[in-house]
């Protein structure tokens, strides 16, 4: 448990995700990374029912938080697109 001051204007009962940076420590709201409906959504329309369900469910909800590292990683290695780069990726 970590007290975290009232002007925050963080509800009580709010999960977080610490992660420690060179500037302190940046606390994300972990409700945001909570893809368990979408997880379902997919298993389901994948034909999965009963135990089989709830295995690939639990398998899969484990490996987000290592691929949410591994894109943060992916991200810092990349190299920045310029102004026209950036227009020809996205079309504008």
């Amino acid at each position: 448990m970590v007290a975290i001051p009232k002007s925050f204007d963080i509800a009580s009962g709010t999960k977080l995700r610490p992660q420690l940076t060179r500037n302190g420590i940046f606390v994300e709201d972990d409700d945001f990374f909570d893809f368990d409906e979408d997880i379902l959504r997919d298993l389901v329309s994948q034909g999965y029912e009963g135990t089989e369900l709830i295995s690939q469910f639990s398998k899969m909800k484990k490996a987000i938080p290592g691929a949410l590292d591994r894109l943060v990683e992916e991200t810092r290695e990349a190299k920045p697109l310029s102004k026209e780069e950036a227009a020809r990726e996205f079309g504008i």
